[in-house]
């Protein structure tokens, strides 16, 4: 017997993002009575950091699946006024008080395959979050580390994001030797097994490296700077979705997947033919 034997013959292994984040991430960095949590700290940049997890002298708070939003209640709300309502917390935070204090916030994925643009806007919503709360808390921009966690051949695909990324396969290495044995061998088990058990790729918005608003895509262009000069909207430049867009005034809010790179698809097309197009038929923009 084995857990990969029982992968196979016994329950259906777990393909739970939770499981992963609330489970068998923190039994890896928590082993030992968080003896050995600088080095997840040191792998994010953050260097060696002292925790203290006696329950009578702690100085660590350390949440899997939290909802920021959700626990702000009775006298919280008056430490964090004008908090931000949107439930964009990731997914593990961790915040370690004291002389030095850090945050240290982890939007995980495992089996999910969100595009690049998807998780670009995940992170982008999360770090006005992070900032927040690192403001209230008098961590130091320096202290602060927002990470994305993926397996490699999820962060292959994905490319470049708006913070650094670390893989899965750098947590096993980096507690194999402390962890409790099982859950390293889950863990092994569910990267050997990332391909069989991933969510199929998306083919809608694959090309995609954010979205932004006409209105964006629009001031940015006419600033000199728009870091994605090619877009995308079903139908194309000359399709009846844009010239809906047009003519409803829409294309302000409208949010248009954004590369920056040329992309062979029809329904893609400069953004340069999108400014000439919003000015010609609206000229007072």
């Amino acid at each position: 017997m084995s857990i990969a034997h029982l992968a196979d013959t016994g329950l259906p292994f777990n393909r739970k993002e939770r499981f992963f984040t609330g489970t068998v991430f923190p039994m890896l960095v928590c082993a030992d009575d968080f003896a050995h949590v600088g080095r997840l700290t040191e792998l994010v940049g953050l260097g060696e950091v002292t925790v203290d997890a006696r329950p009578d002298s702690a100085n660590v708070q350390f949440f899997t699946e939290y909802g920021f939003a959700e626990s702000l209640v009775g006298e919280t709300k008056a430490r964090f006024p004008g908090a931000p309502t949107a439930k964009d917390t990731p997914d593990v935070l961790i915040y370690i008080a004291g002389p030095t204090r850090a945050l240290l916030a982890i939007e995980a994925k495992m089996y999910d395959r969100p595009t690049t643009a998807e998780l670009n806007e995940q992170l982008t919503a999360q770090a006005a979050l992070v900032r927040y709360i690192a403001g209230r808390l008098d961590v130091d921009a320096a202290r602060i580390a927002h990470v994305a966690l993926l397996p490699a051949a999820l962060a292959s695909e994905i490319g470049a994001l708006p913070v650094p990324m670390v893989t899965w396969e750098q947590i096993v290495e980096t507690y194999a030797d402390v962890a409790p044995p099982y859950f390293v061998e889950v863990l092994r088990v569910a990267l050997a097994r990332h391909e069989q058990l991933a969510s199929p790729r998306r083919t809608s918005g694959a090309n995609a490296e954010m979205k932004l608003t006409g209105a964006e895509i629009y001031a940015r262009h006419r600033a000199g700077s728009l870091a994605t000069p090619w877009m995308g909207r079903q139908g194309g430049l000359n399709g009846a979705g844009f010239a809906k867009d047009i003519a409803s005034g829409t294309w302000r809010a409208q949010r248009y997947e954004c590369s920056s790179k040329p992309v062979q698809n029809p329904n893609w097309f400069s953004a340069d033919e999108f400014v000439a197009r919003i000015a010609a038929t609206q000229p007072t923009q």
